[in-house]
């Protein structure tokens, strides 16, 4: 890309985005997370039954990567085609209302997962 548009004026990665408090960085519940799929979750969809008075509700955050999982492997034919870079579904919140949520791939190759008015 850089030989069509020219070199990036300014990037902005996940990493500062989990450091200004827009992304939550999943591998500070567990380090061992990074080796899976998903790094980042964004601190609005957090804020519905992920996190209670900035304490990690960890069952919850857990049912989300689940939910999460679940959306890329039906929609890659059960991990069998190559990973797409962006995936949506529906998953069901905490408080048990359905949400459509967004899964993207960042720039370390990892997925955000975030609702869609945080795309």
């Amino acid at each position: 890309m850089d030989d069509i548009f020219g070199e990036p004026i300014y990037t902005y990665t996940s990493e500062q985005a989990a450091d200004d408090g827009i992304l939550f960085d999943i591998i500070q519940v567990n380090p061992e997370w990074a080796k899976g799929l998903f790094r980042y979750v964004t601190m609005n969809l957090m804020e519905h039954g992920y996190l209670n008075d900035k304490e990690i509700n960890i069952p919850n955050l857990m049912d989300l990567l689940v939910q999460s999982t679940i959306i890329i492997r039906d929609a890659s034919n059960g991990f069998k085609d190559k990973p797409d870079t962006f995936y949506s579904g529906d998953i069901e919140l905490p408080s048990g209302r359905q949400q459509k949520i967004y899964i993207s791939m960042n720039e370390i190759g990892k997925f955000t997962i975030m609702l869609p008015e945080d795309y």
